[in-house]
């Protein structure tokens, strides 16, 4: 599909402008490249704070090229944005359509940030173990091929730092890669953390798989012990979770406490969030152990009150469990070079303040540390990358994407969350974050040499999300989605066990879409391809005429068919239809995993009030360069890979749907 018929079809032609800050430029052509990922980057709020003079760096360095909005991907997810601006392709391209997908013959989610096994690893059993005799094999599930691989067959030294959709790390001939956002913790999770707490009403809360809660109990020498869960011992012939104890010596006069654990002392204040500790998981004594690190926080040590979190253990990169760079060296190089670091793919711990394990201040002081960290790394390969003759740096930076999840509402008095209170102690950190990389540009302008190009973009923008639509909720209530009995609306996996599927014509699953039980293709499915598309229209009408009870306001802007404007190898990976929300409205995560509410239109009572996966042209993404843009039309992130290999002199491979801009 052409550009214009894609732009045409998503409306996008008639709301984004083109270049909305432009200046002379030059046109380029150079053998070394600084490229900038800033995730969440919104243009609306830079040229907001321009215009109050808030972003003095960010505003000289646009004129020194170009800035301007930019298409993001339908959905506009981190995962898939970034897939295409690695690929050139769209999600047809790559196979990424989300954090989520679902295997059709069961219905079953899945998530797209783990790797493809190929082939496991053989094991002979010896008693109660299961010794490993070979190795497994996997391979990462974007498809396609990213614009650094051209790089590296013309011998350009390339650097990728924790890009998105790129788990594991695609191999390196001549580069180094350490894998970001959907690397695991050494659970195999997202991120499981672990509180001790004297409340023994939070510590029996119930959990939401996120975490782990204790009861801190101390003894009358003020000695309490506790246990942090490691991976489950594969080796065993009943597998269970290895765990490591600890021991916290408490003292209530200075609210300090002591943590003895493997040998270690760690002694802290009250409020202080500790260096990385290593932890040693052993699997089979002396032959296979599991290496870690983790933070211990302690959040309250006042009289009665105690409250202890612990970080979840993370792959260590000196002595990975896993592989989570190319070559695999790397992450141990940066080790030496900045020590421990965040390795956990959303290092930020969001689940931690979600369910108010975190206060506010807790929570800032936490993700502040993961920046400070990515800052302290940045030196080390900005250095390293200016001293090359011929190189390509990409560096990631997640903190405005983790940070406006959160902190939106702190400066939204409409979102259903705020709290005039703490939005007056905290409401000004989404700026914050803005004002800290516009330091960052500053900087980087201050010390790269005249005639290298640096691009800086994100992969979209953001909104408020003050009212959430279920799509579960809304087939249901319109006869397309049947359930055995009454829908159990506290079970967040509802659709896997109570559907019909007999009777079911579309259902709902992962993060941005809708599917249609398909005959033929669905493990049940009832709907004929011949009226497949009836169906879809039939939805879409269905969508588009929702009136929020609330506010009378349309809750969905545009409902996109992939098929219509994605072509690729890959379109059955993705859902039938991609529903995109009008802005202050999202999508429940509820249905992620085939949750339904019993309105279709509820208000957002969550920390996470900011959102992205909406209609794509109202949170467009960003894209600033120091060299002349010449091309006029409206870019998408797809076009970045095209215009990062022209600057190298390298024609836009035929695959690649993406044209360079230059």
């Amino acid at each position: 599909m052409k550009r214009r018929e894609f732009i045409k079809n998503t409306g996008l032609a008639l709301t984004l402008p083109s270049l909305f800050l432009r200046a002379g430029g030059a046109a380029v052509k150079a053998k070394k490249m600084l490229i900038l990922g800033f995730d969440g980057m919104d243009p609306g709020i830079v040229m907001d704070m321009i215009k109050r003079g808030e972003l003095p760096h960010i505003r000289r360095f646009a004129e020194m090229g170009s800035m301007t909005q930019m298409i993001s991907t339908a959905p506009p997810e981190s995962p898939v944005a970034w897939a295409s601006f690695a690929t050139g392709l769209d999600p047809a391209g790559h196979g990424i359509f989300g954090f989520l997908g679902r295997k059709a013959e069961n219905y079953m989610p899945f998530s797209n940030a783990s790797p493809v096994v190929t082939s496991a690893g053989k094991t002979v059993a010896i008693g109660d173990w299961k010794i490993p005799i070979t190795g497994g094999d996997s391979h990462l599930n974007r498809e396609g091929t990213p614009f650094w691989d051209y790089l590296m067959a013309r011998d350009i030294d390339c650097t990728i730092y924790k890009m998105p959709s790129n788990y594991p790390p695609s191999e390196m001939k001549r580069g180094r890669a350490i894998a970001g956002m959907g690397t695991p913790d050494v659970l195999g999770s997202n991120g499981i953390f672990t509180l001790y707490t004297s409340d023994e009403q939070e510590a029996m809360k119930e959990s939401s798989g996120k975490g782990i809660f204790n009861l801190a109990y101390f003894d009358d020498y003020g000695v309490m012990e506790g246990e942090i869960e490691g991976p489950r011992n594969v080796f065993r012939q009943e597998p269970e979770p290895v765990m490591i104890p600890f021991k916290v010596f408490r003292d209530r006069v200075h609210r300090t406490a002591r943590i003895d654990i493997q040998g270690q002392e760690i002694l802290l204040q009250e409020g202080q969030l500790s260096d990385w500790v290593r932890l040693d998981f052993t699997l089979i004594p002396l032959l296979q152990d599991v290496k870690a690190i983790t933070r211990f926080y302690l959040l309250d040590n006042q009289g009665d009150k105690f409250r202890l979190y612990i970080y979840p253990p993370s792959i260590d990169p000196s002595d990975p469990a896993q592989v989570i760079s190319s070559p695999e060296s790397y992450s141990r190089e940066l080790a030496g070079q900045a020590g421990p670091f965040y390795t956990l793919g959303l290092p930020a711990d969001f689940n931690a303040i979600k369910d108010e394990t975190f206060s506010m201040e807790n929570y800032i002081v936490q993700s502040h540390s993961v920046f400070q960290e990515s800052l302290k790394i940045f030196e080390y390969e900005f250095g390293r990358f200016l001293g090359k003759p011929e190189a390509m740096l990409f560096y990631y930076f997640s903190a405005i994407d983790q940070g406006s999840h959160i902190y939106w509402a702190l400066r939204d008095p409409l979102h259903p969350y705020y709290h005039a209170e703490e939005a007056k102690r905290f409401g000004d950190q989404i700026e914050a974050m803005y004002r800290e990389f516009d330091q960052i540009v500053g900087q980087v302008v201050k010390r790269l040499p005249a005639g290298i190009p640096l691009m800086i973009l994100s992969d979209h923008g953001f909104a408020p999300l003050r009212r959430q639509l279920n799509l579960n909720a809304l087939l249901h209530q319109n006869g397309f989605l049947k359930v055995v009995g009454q829908p159990d609306y506290s079970d967040s996996f509802m659709l896997l066990k109570q559907a019909n599927w007999d009777n079911t014509q579309a259902y709902a699953l992962g993060l941005n879409g809708l599917f249609i039980n398909l005959r033929s293709r669905e493990g049940n499915g009832i709907v004929r391809p011949e009226d497949k598309r009836k169906v879809m229209e039939n939805i879409k009408n269905l969508l588009l005429s929702l009136k929020d009870p609330k506010t009378g306001e349309n809750a969905v802007g545009k409902v996109f068919f992939p098929e219509d404007i994605y072509k690729g190898r890959f379109l059955d990976r993705g859902p039938d239809m991609i529903v995109g929300c009008n802005r202050g409205y999202g999508l429940d995560y509820l249905c992620a995993t085939g949750g339904m509410s019993r309105e279709i239109i509820t208000d957002n009572l969550n920390r996470w009030s900011g959102d992205h996966i909406i209609d794509p042209h109202q949170v467009p993404a960003i894209l600033m360069t120091n060299f002349k843009i010449t091309d006029k039309r409206v870019p998408a992130i797809w076009d970045m890979a095209p215009t990062i290999l022209d600057v190298f002199g390298i024609p836009t491979p035929t695959p690649m749907r993406g044209k360079s801009l230059i």
